[in-house]
């Protein structure tokens, strides 16, 4: 009997995992938690042969989460729930030993096949076939914030450029001066090193910030 726990901070998802898992054989839910903490506790209490993990998740995220379980419980398996698939998220989660990534809004049947997979020994990495934009309610957003030392006020700027948005447009749907607008795109361009609209474009489809 394989022994699962979930992990996500939204139970109608854990609901929704457990009720399609539940089809596979030789399949336990031990447990299911809401935050990292819990996650934590949880595993040094029992243990797991597999531990279903969100990234994003209250109290301690995701990515904390899977390095403490690698480290205490080398042999509990990790498959990796996430929305988001940038490859630099997938190599760092790659890095830190996980067995598998999924995106969550993959099919039931790729779920179980994913999960079988993994329980037999594979590693699976599977990437969306399109990726959504950045959610500010993320604390991947923050980390992509300071990264770049920019502020939500210019990440909406940056974005209301790539819909074409004059300095004007964008200063009456913001409720800013035309000349505040133009101050915030000077100096986007500086901190990001783009030289035109067009590299400010690149910059925020390579980083996801818009579709």
């Amino acid at each position: 009997m394989t022994k699962i726990i979930l992990a996500d901070d939204h139970q109608l998802f854990i609901e929704g995992v457990r009720t399609v898992l539940e089809e596979l054989k030789n399949i336990e839910i031990t447990a299911t938690v809401n935050n990292g903490v819990e996650l934590m506790e949880t595993l040094r209490r029992t243990d797991a042969d597999l531990v279903m993990l969100d990234l994003n998740m209250p109290r301690l995220d995701g990515l904390k989460c899977l390095k403490e379980i690698k480290t205490e419980k080398p042999l509990t398996k990790v498959l990796v729930l996430t929305n988001y698939s940038q490859p630099e998220l997938m190599e760092e989660v790659k890095q830190l030993k996980a067995d598998g990534f999924l995106i969550k809004n993959s099919t039931a049947s790729e779920l179980k096949e994913t999960v079988a997979r993994i329980i037999s020994g594979e590693k699976i990495f599977t990437k969306a076939s399109k990726t959504p934009a950045l959610d500010e309610g993320s604390y991947f957003f923050d980390d992509f914030l300071k990264k770049f030392k920019l502020t939500r006020r210019e990440v909406d700027i940056i974005r209301l450029v790539c819909k074409e948005f004059s300095s004007k447009q964008i200063a009456a749907t913001l409720f800013l001066s035309e000349f505040t607008v133009n101050t915030h795109r000077k100096n986007i361009q500086r901190k990001l090193n783009v030289k035109n609209v067009a590299g400010l474009v690149a910059f925020a489809k390579e980083h996801h910030l818009v579709n």
